[in-house]
């Protein structure tokens, strides 16, 4: 099984493997680079902006009216059992005078009277109190009868009720709110003016006509008292069931400028406008309120712009208001248009909103510029002054000998940031105080250790997090899970990496798939889950996964990972037609990755198979000018139909192709030419390849009778000390019409023991042709010993005898001829040696 180190290794190299056999790995490295655990955290501005809520008012507060009426408590005559005393006490008298004088219609004697009840201590003087202020009330003396309510109230007696309703509903009157209280009635008449309607209850009221008209208020019913108040209040209840039709009606006929609560009904016109999407209307209605109800017009101006961004800047050209130009800018904000937040940020003076959005947008040069030009600056606008500095390569000092005694923490921990950014690890660590940046500048020394020690004791996700990360890097996923908990989702993905990397893809598989489905690491964790399902050899559960990624976040980087390892599946586990899609659709989004050439030869492979040649060359020509040169002319060969220009491209990558391509180019030369009958170009060409080649091109050569060709071969192969049966047996041919001797001292150093006896015979000859007999009786007597099994055997016999003969060796000839083999020799040899041995004496061993 093959096994990478690296994935993106593994996903670059198993693009055109066809077997599932690779197991895919990763390294930590690679895995957690690019994490917060690497660079400083970015500060981020908030993800929404908050604006004040405008909700449509509910009006319904300012309608209740106060009693049109004074309704009072039946007042009683006092008598007293027993007849009058001289002994009264004088507090008794006036009261019972008072009243009796109250009872005749007396007012002036009875106010008299009942006053000096309430100048004294008196047991009668909460009961005198309330009748002097019915008195007053009568007189047109509300404040003086409501003092007098308010003190009466605060006793039991028997007008006390009638005190606290008499006291409510002047204080109603002349204040316009009614105090704080439990009267069953009064009370919801307070809530009502507070905003929250709640129903009275009448049971034993005071005031009963008016507890009526508030019930009916309550209900939102007309009545026969208090119409205006009441028809209003029905039109309010009806606007919030939605029956806009019929409110409107109402609320247009008292939109007149005549009538009363005509800024209520302008205000709920316009509600009702902006409710139908009539923008412009309603805007009409908020300006009508202007000079009517300020305040209102103000609400109704805001909850129309609310709605979008051109809604708030025409509410601007209309108010002049900048806080309309906010409102517009976080409408842009929080629907993620940052640029044009800015806009209107900036026309509206609001610098810092202005800079939280061009750091979402991620120009931190124009935020710091923004921050720079402030002439007074608080914490928060320094503290985004050094972040966006920080992340635009703008000096930090200038703005840290500014605030160092200003602020002095916000001081520290950006000259640790200043250091972290120059690499200067050590002096960031001496400034960073929150031991999780130290932590982090060690994590960036690489010091794992260090990290682990820092936040032995600390234990928040970040922390967790980091020291797991530092573990994983020190090669223990043991000790890394003991950091983490399955809480968050960053803990389990990391917990599915050391799980992953143990090759325990079951149980990585089982947290890489706990990861929530809207977290940012949820592409990864696929990714990562289809690899381990994979490794498994779960080919189809991993495809589903990857394919998942590239539907789910078609443009995540993981999406592009996904897509190579479908590609890189290929063969059975991927169809051609899925393959062709993927090519094409990895191509169109990454033109220029690197490996983009590779894909584009393995779509042009899928294209010919396809028989869409068209297309496959149209690839293989871009394919010229890069690193696939030859292989894409290669590749333009296979589909060239022409003869000639075939091989014109065969032979440029067999010149200047690599090694890979030279051969393959080289054997699809050779088919050419075998194919088309061309012997010689076959011959020159092998003769420039392997040496078995080589000899191929010598039989050829002399099987044209080109003997200078493969004599030149030859020799090259000889050089090399080369040793092939097939070679030796050319040799022999070319000796045979070169007569160069050469070729029989090579061929009598071969292993063939046929072909090494021949060449000794052939060399015995050859001295005999040059006059050199000794040498060549050595040759001779060589075959007579070592090869008595070969077919020249007995002519070496003979020609050897013949030698001696010649040299005056008669004996020593008779002796050789005596070693004759004459059962495997012709008849012809059989006469040749009887005739010789007649004239020579007999060999006589001495």
């Amino acid at each position: 099984m093959w096994k990478l180190t690296r994935l993106f290794s593994l996903l670059a190299c198993a693009l055109f493997l066809i077997s599932a056999d690779i197991k895919k790995e990763f390294d930590v490295s690679v895995e957690l680079i690019g994490r917060s655990a690497e660079e400083k955290p970015k500060r981020l501005p908030p993800e929404t902006l908050q604006t004040p809520e405008e909700k449509p008012l509910d009006l319904s507060s300012r309608l209740l009216e106060p009693p049109s009426k004074f309704e009072q408590a039946q007042i009683k005559p006092f008598k007293e059992e027993g007849g009058i005393s001289c002994g009264e006490p004088k507090d008794l008298v006036s009261y019972r005078l008072g009243i009796d004088y109250y009872l005749q219609g007396k007012y002036g004697p009875a106010k008299e009277e009942l006053s000096k009840v309430v100048a004294m201590p008196s047991p009668f003087k909460p009961m005198a109190e309330y009748v002097l202020g019915v008195i007053y009330v009568r007189e047109g003396k509300e404040e003086k009868a409501t003092e007098l309510f308010k003190h009466s109230c605060s006793f039991s007696h028997m007008y006390q009720k009638a005190s606290c309703e008499s006291y409510y509903a002047l204080s109603f009157l002349l204040n316009g709110k009614v105090p704080q209280n439990q009267d069953p009635m009064w009370k919801a008449v307070a809530d009502i003016k507070s905003g929250r309607i709640t129903k009275p209850v009448c049971n034993g009221a005071v005031f009963k006509e008016y507890c009526q008209y508030v019930h009916e208020f309550y209900e939102g019913k007309e009545g026969e008292n208090y119409k205006d108040s009441l028809r209003l209040r029905k039109a309010i209840v009806l606007y919030q069931r939605g029956s806009l039709l019929q409110a409107e009606e109402t609320f247009k006929e008292y939109s007149k400028p005549s009538k009363p609560y005509r800024d209520v009904a302008l205000y709920y016109l316009g509600l009702i406008e902006a409710k139908r999407g009539n923008e412009r209307k309603a805007l009409d209605y908020a300006s009508i309120l202007e000079t009517i109800n300020p305040k209102l017009s103000e609400n109704l101006y805001a909850i129309i712009s609310a709605k979008d961004i051109l809604l708030s800047r025409l509410t601007y050209s209309i108010t002049g208001d900048k806080r309309f130009l906010d409102r517009a800018g976080i409408i842009a904000y929080n629907s993620g248009d940052y640029r044009l937040a800015v806009y209107n940020f900036l026309e509206s003076g609001n610098v810092l909103y202005a800079v939280y959005s061009y750091v979402k947008l991620g120009e931190y040069s124009k935020a710091y510029d923004l921050l720079k030009n402030l002439s007074r600056k608080n914490r928060e606008e320094y503290e985004w002054e050094l972040e966006t500095a920080y992340w635009a390569d703008r000096s930090l000092e200038p703005i840290l000998e500014e605030i160092r005694n200003r602020y002095p923490d916000l001081y520290r921990e950006y000259t640790g940031w200043f250091y972290f950014k120059k690499g200067d690890w050590e002096s960031a660590v001496r400034y960073l105080e929150d031991p999780y940046y130290k932590a982090l500048a060690y994590f960036n020394m690489k010091d794992y250790k260090g990290v682990l020690n820092i936040l032995e004791s600390r234990n928040s996700e970040r922390d967790r997090v980091l020291k797991a990360k530092s573990a994983l890097f020190l090669g223990d996923p043991k000790l890394a899970r003991s950091f983490l908990t399955d809480k968050t989702d960053e803990e389990l993905y990391l917990l599915g990496l050391s799980y992953f990397l143990e090759g325990d893809y079951e149980s990585s598989a089982k947290y890489f798939k706990s990861i929530s489905s809207n977290s940012p690491l949820k592409p990864k964790a696929l990714l990562k889950l289809g690899d381990a399902l994979y490794n498994e050899g779960k080919v189809e559960s991993a495809k589903a996964y990857y394919y998942e990624i590239i539907s789910k976040y078609p443009n995540s980087e993981q999406a592009k990972y996904a897509t190579l390892s479908l590609i890189g599946m290929g063969g059975k586990n991927i169809g051609d037609v899925q393959m062709q899609q993927l090519l094409e659709e990895y191509l169109r989004k990454y033109p220029h990755s690197a490996v983009s050439d590779d894909l584009k030869y393995q779509l042009a492979q899928i294209y010919i198979k396809n028989a869409q040649e068209d297309k496959a060359k149209n690839i293989l020509i871009e394919l010229m000018d890069g690193p696939l040169k030859y292989k894409a002319i290669l590749k333009l060969a296979q589909l060239e139909k022409d003869p000639g220009k075939k091989a014109v491209l065969l032979y440029k990558v067999y010149k200047e192709g690599g090694s890979e391509e030279r051969r393959e180019a080289r054997d699809e030369l050779i088919e050419f030419y075998t194919q088309l009958g061309d012997r010689k170009s076959l011959a020159d060409l092998l003769a420039e390849g392997q040496d078995s080649d080589k000899v191929k091109a010598v039989g050829i050569y002399i099987s044209m009778g080109d003997d200078a060709d493969a004599q030149k071969v030859a020799k090259q192969l000889m050089a090399e000390g080369y040793r092939d049966q097939e070679l030796e047996s050319y040799l022999l041919d070319l000796y045979k019409t070169s007569k160069d001797r050469s070729y029989l001292d090579y061929l009598k150093q071969s292993k063939d023991r046929n072909i090494r006896s021949q060449a000794v015979y052939l060399s015995a000859l050859d001295y005999l042709k040059s006059g050199e007999k000794k040498k060549a009786l050595e040759d001779f007597v060589d075959i007579t010993v070592n090869y008595k099994d070969s077919p020249f055997y007995n002519q070496a016999v003979i020609e050897g005898a013949k030698v001696l003969i010649d040299l005056n060796a008669r004996r020593d000839a008779s002796c050789l001829l005596d070693k004759a083999n004459l059962d495997m020799a012709s008849k012809e040899e059989v006469d040749v040696i009887n005739s010789l041995k007649s004239r020579l004496p007999k060999c006589e061993v001495r």
